[in-house]
């Protein structure tokens, strides 16, 4: 007998044990451990929890043989799967291979232990094969993402004319920096969330179980199903696609989705494939063209190059460049008590956080990013802030998204300058402070002007950064 473990970020409609003839039982492990090795957000928990419920009994309703280990029985990983393989007592064991790293290994030395033979099928979360990926960055030893995403372009023919770029541009980034008119904009809502029985209860199971776990299971929002994934995927394309390219980077107080797709937490558990997404976007004709690249870049670009980029510098995890040690208070976690001298975005941002386990790229990056980073919080500590609080955070995606574009902890390998601003810039984009004076005047103005004095000597033999250091020393010598 030969079984397959279907991991909990792998809730594929066709996942490769489905279709292989010598699967006899699929394996389903709840590890009450792994989702309490960081305080993840409730909602985190209810999405994988409910997305596995549903893979196992739509399995079961076409005939399969699922064994399950459930999380009420409260054990951990490698003792569930141990249950099981002792209990079953297959011969040969085979699984989809794991994003983060270390995982695969792990696994095949407990099936050496245990004297099982392994299958390892190809990970299915993204649309580059490792060893090409892998390849491409052996070969880029100082990768830049807009190389790797040209070379993503016409490796998949997306949004390609032959052997141009579709357009005649790479690039539609300058058409997509624009703030909301100040008359505001009609938002579309994301789809409502309709719980059947399985969800229902692992909202009630999540909300008793993991009650001092940030957030609230009962406010769950996310599709966790392949069908109603799609269903979201499909209202995006109709409703929101036409309008996410010139409004990706704005922000606004009262609307915390915008015009955004929020198929992250979908794409990164395998309910959605990356093929899937771009593919639908990339054919949707009648929204414009920069809007289809910027979202094509997203996905086929900065995801996958994220990917890329954790596999080839593993180092990064460790990275601190700057030197910075601050740890996170108890309200970043908590959601309580936060300090009424927060500055406005900050804090609404992140109520937003608590609420729904979410906020949008640019806010993740220029608001909390950046006054983690102006402030001197420890980039691990911020790694693992947002790898507990997001309902769509994985080491493999976090790791070089803090650590590198976000926290520069790595010194310029993914991002060639900080992401840092003053209100100026957060005012432009999301009209935070009731006055453009005000928001010059903020403490987040002031954090950033300290921030580029601390590290002026880090900083100094970047050319990127020339500008704005000249013009902090002129406020210094004034």
């Amino acid at each position: 007998m030969k079984a397959a473990l279907i991991l909990a970020t792998q809730q594929f409609e066709r996942h490769p044990a489905l279709e292989d003839p010598d699967i006899d039982e699929l394996f389903v492990v709840e590890a009450e451990d792994r989702f309490r090795r960081l305080p993840y957000h409730q909602h985190k928990i209810t999405l994988l929890l409910a997305a596995m419920r549903h893979s196992a009994a739509r399995w079961e309703a076409e005939g399969r043989t699922v064994r399950v280990v459930p999380l009420s029985d409260g054990v951990g990983f490698a003792a569930g799967l141990e249950r099981l393989v002792r209990d079953r007592r297959p011969d040969g064991l085979a699984w989809m291979g794991a994003t983060d790293l270390g995982v695969d290994e792990r696994l095949s030395a407990l099936c050496a232990r245990w004297g099982l033979r392994t299958r390892v099928y190809p990970d299915g979360l993204f649309l580059t094969p490792a060893e090409e990926v892998d390849g491409w960055f052996a070969e880029h030893p100082a990768p830049r993402m807009e190389d790797f995403y040209r070379w993503q372009r016409r490796r998949t023919g997306l949004l390609m004319d032959g052997g141009r770029p579709a357009g005649r541009r790479w690039n539609f980034d300058a058409d997509n920096r624009k703030p909301l008119p100040r008359g505001g904009v009609v938002v579309p809502a994301l789809p409502a969330a309709e719980h059947d029985g399985i969800t229902a209860g692992v909202i009630a199971e999540v909300g008793e179980r993991f009650a001092e776990h940030p957030g609230d299971a009962s406010e769950f929002w996310l599709p966790v199903t392949p069908d109603e994934a799609r269903t979201w995927l499909d209202a995006f394309v109709a409703e929101r696609l036409a309008d996410f390219g010139p409004y990706e980077d704005a922000m606004a107080r009262d609307e915390p989705f915008l015009f955004h797709s929020v198929l992250s937490s979908s794409l990164n558990i395998g309910l959605l494939t990356a093929h899937d997404v771009a593919d639908a976007v990339a054919q949707h004709a009648s929204a414009s063209l920069a809007s289809r690249e910027g979202f094509v870049r997203q996905v086929i670009g900065w995801r996958e190059y994220m990917r890329g980029v954790y596999r080839a510098h593993p180092e990064l995890a460790d990275a601190n460049a700057l030197g910075l040690h601050r740890r996170l208070e108890s309200y970043w976690y908590t959601g309580r008590r936060i300090p009424r001298d927060l500055p406005e975005p900050v804090r609404v941002v992140l109520e937003r956080v608590h609420r729904w386990g979410y906020a949008h790229h640019i806010e993740r990056l220029m608001v909390l990013g950046n006054w983690l980073l102006l402030r001197g919080y420890a980039p691990r500590e911020v790694t693992r802030w947002f790898s507990a609080l997001f309902v769509d955070a994985y080491e493999w995606v976090m790791v070089p998204n803090v650590m590198g574009m976000s926290q520069w902890a790595d010194g310029g390998l993914v991002a060639t300058k900080p992401y840092v601003s003053g209100g100026a810039y957060l005012q432009k984009m999301g009209h935070w402070w009731e006055s453009d004076a005000a928001a010059r005047d903020s403490a987040f103005t002031t954090a950033y002007w300290d921030f580029l004095a601390a590290n002026e000597d880090a900083l100094a033999g970047n050319p990127r950064m020339a500008l704005a250091l000249a013009q902090m020393r002129a406020r210094r010598d004034a």
